[in-house]
């Protein structure tokens, strides 16, 4: 059905998220740190979205990739998460047309973010 990239530092939510997509009939790949997904974005560019927590420890930020990954997939749907970070620093560093969902949140917040993007997708490639 589609892969999604994780990029995420924290092992056990990173293994959450995985359980949530891999139950909804998605593939995932999961990475730790900026460097990974940086690699993989570049050396395998088919993935349907992008779930990235914006906090990656040392390195770049999430913002960072989000940029890089439509770089390399135009309109690959991005939705960013964070438990420090604020919406309001999200509105202003984020790519345009992303999600954010506020750490903790829930498989259905999850769920529901990918499914919102899914349908914009649809309604841009269908037209009026």
């Amino acid at each position: 059905m589609g892969r999604v990239l994780v990029v995420e530092d924290d092992h056990a939510i990173c293994a959450f998220i995985t359980d949530v997509l891999e139950e909804a009939g998605l593939e995932t790949v999961c990475v730790q740190t900026d460097r990974a997904a940086y690699a993989v974005l570049a050396t395998s560019p088919t993935f349907r979205a992008l779930v990235l927590d914006i906090n990656l420890g040392s390195g770049t930020t999430g913002y960072d990739v989000g940029r890089f990954a439509r770089q390399a997939i135009p309109d690959l749907p991005v939705i960013y998460m964070s438990g420090e970070t604020s919406e309001s620093s999200f509105e202003a560093f984020g790519v345009s047309d992303s999600e954010f969902l506020a750490k903790p949140f829930t498989r259905d917040e999850l769920l529901s973010a990918l499914r919102k993007h899914e349908a914009r997708t649809l309604t841009q490639t269908e037209g009026p």
